[in-house]
């Protein structure tokens, strides 16, 4: 049994669901990534790379640095961000 090709406009319906459906995929892996990490999860807010908790708390890290293309098959490097002394008193 052939399945026959989808037309244009079944096409262009399909295409308008590709925003809506990408949002609510990544806001499904930020909740369970929260859920399943007892140290919250990194986001960035406003130019901040920000550390947001189970609970709802928002803690600066540090200044996020400006997005950057990847090529396909590029290795990127990530180091680790260290508390300092004034991240423990805040």
């Amino acid at each position: 049994m052939s399945q026959s090709q989808p037309t244009d406009r079944e096409l262009d319906t399909l295409e308008r669901q590709v925003p809506k459906r990408a949002w609510k995929a990544t806001h499904n892996a930020y909740t369970r990534a929260l859920a399943a990490s007892p140290e919250g999860v990194l986001c960035v807010e406003s130019g901040n790379l920000v550390r947001v908790s189970q609970d709802g708390e928002k803690v600066v890290v540090g200044k996020a640095k400006p997005r950057r293309k990847v090529k396909v098959g590029e290795v990127i490097t990530v180091r680790l961000v260290e508390r300092t002394p004034s991240d423990a008193q805040a």
